[in-house]
């Protein structure tokens, strides 16, 4: 590959360039034998190899800028075609079509930058469908006089059925391969939890509007489906509703193919490629309903980081900290379970911003935000309560716990070099209260008890010099030692 690893990377050593056009020719290679052996007189009922090639070379398209790819590519298609039989005349000339075909639709879809983005935009189900109707476009008008020649079928109808064809086998295909998560098979989490009842409706409403076109046969059966694939676009995401349309379009085709699905005239060439032009078209609609529905998840998503969070260090916003810490803290009383709050303080942090400039204060605050996270658990709060004061909420921690937890925020604060602008390096200290709550006591105090509580600490341990911790009981535990 030609992408640059740090040094600093843990991961190995970037691929051979072999390596990964060898994967590419072996993927090409499948999908050709595919399409090959689905073929009905000159056409194949599905053509995979092309849409294949195209997904491919987008998601790695460090490869498509090599000439040797592409080089080895028409090899392939070529040499599938001629193990299989075709004459050398058909495996030249259509192959070197295809290879046109993907070429040009690669250059427009690379330069809409749909290989970055994906579906992660409104007009990416656009562009995916202009970028199908030139691949077909273009090779189709490379191929139809060599299959006109080779086959003896009108140049006309040879023009028709290899657009309709290929466009409809690049809708089906093409947004599966882009929107398939990186990594091995294997290793992909599925969005969707088939194990709950509402995730499975969407399916079931598609059998059933499947098996309805068929009872009710007619000229506007093959639409019966769209509400149930548009509610799967909803439901199920990008990805899985790509594979939807796939297997969804795929099962039609071979249907019609083999006389089990009779909507159109086998003989009719106008019926053919309608039925596969109106297919294609008809699985953009669930596609771009999906795509906006991510996008929609995406803002709303943005929208609760900005609202929970402080815009400036990440951390929970004083409202969200409170909401969320009282709830934990309730959590924690019906379990009999301990919990700690700390108050923490930057020492000294006016003198910071008034020395250095408030630009420098920024960058002291959200490297405590970075450092506390690094130390603290998934499910320890840690939120900005306004200034330079932070806190911190620690299931499961008693007193001593939570003083190991500070020391070691502090640690890593007080050890950070802040680079200035004149090459001085600033170090910067905190102080920290803490109030813990044994576990089984009851009532556990409510948050802004022990927020109060810690923030006591706190004051102690600013008033013993700074760049330490100090620990205080709740109110309860205090007044039960006074008593005693």
């Amino acid at each position: 590959m030609v992408f640059e690893i740090p040094p600093t990377s843990a991961a190995a050593t970037p691929r051979p360039l072999w390596l990964g056009i060898g994967g590419v020719m072996l993927a090409l290679l499948v999908a050709c034998l595919v399409g090959i052996l689905s073929r009905i007189g000159n056409f194949p009922a599905f053509w995979p190899a092309n849409a294949v090639l195209l997904g491919l070379l987008l998601r790695h398209a460090h490869l498509a800028r090599r000439p040797v790819t592409w080089a080895c590519m028409w090899l392939v298609y070529v040499l599938a075609d001629l193990v299989t039989g075709a004459s050398l005349f058909v495996a030249l000339t259509l192959n070197t079509a295809n290879i046109v075909g993907v070429l040009c639709g690669w250059l427009f879809l690379y330069r809409q930058g749909i290989q970055k983005q994906g579906f992660q935009r409104q007009r990416a189900v656009l562009v995916m469908f202009c970028g199908c109707l030139l691949y077909a476009v273009s090779s189709a008008l490379v191929g139809t006089w060599p299959s006109h020649v080779a086959f003896g079928t009108p140049l006309w109808r040879v023009l028709l059925m290899w657009i309709a064809t290929e466009f409809c086998n690049c809708v089906l295909v093409l947004p599966v391969i882009l929107s398939a998560p990186r990594g091995w098979v294997w290793q992909w989490k599925s969005p969707v939890n088939f194990h709950s009842w509402h995730y499975v409706l969407p399916l079931g409403a598609l059998l059933l509007t499947e098996v309805l076109s068929r009872v009710f046969h007619g000229p506007g059966s093959v639409a019966f489906v769209i509400p149930s694939l548009v509610w799967c676009g909803l439901a199920y995401g990008v990805f899985a509703t790509a594979v939807i349309n796939f297997v969804f379009g795929i099962a039609k085709l071979l249907a019609v193919s083999l006389g089990a699905l009779v909507v159109y005239s086998p003989d009719n060439v106008m019926d053919v490629a309608s039925f596969r032009a109106g297919l294609s078209l008809l699985t953009l609609a669930p596609l771009a309903v999906a795509s906006i529905q991510v996008l929609h998840n995406q803002t709303l998503q943005r929208l609760k980081q900005a609202v929970n969070h402080d815009f400036l260090t990440g951390a929970l916003a004083r409202r969200a900290f409170m909401d969320r810490g009282q709830k934990l803290l309730a959590r924690l009383q019906q379990e009999s379970r301990s919990v700690a709050v700390l108050m923490v303080d930057l020492d000294h942090f006016k003198q910071i911003n008034d020395r250095f400039g408030h630009a420098q204060g920024d960058v002291v605050l959200q490297k405590f935000v970075e450092l506390g996270h690094a130390a603290l658990r998934p499910g320890d709060l840690l939120g900005r309560m306004g200034g330079e004061e932070f806190a911190l909420v620690l299931p499961d921690a008693d007193a001593e716990q939570a003083q190991r937890v500070g020391q070691r925020i502090g640690g890593l604060m007080r050890e950070h070099p802040f680079e200035l602008d004149d090459g001085q390096v600033l170090h910067v200290t905190v102080s920290m209260g803490v109030c813990a709550v044994s576990a089984g006591q009851r009532p556990i105090p409510a948050l802004e008890v022990l927020l109060s509580c810690a923030d006591r600490a706190l004051y102690r341990a600013k008033e013993s010099g700074r760049d330490s911790i100090c620990c205080m009981p709740p109110p309860q535990a205090a007044a039960r030692a006074a008593a005693a």
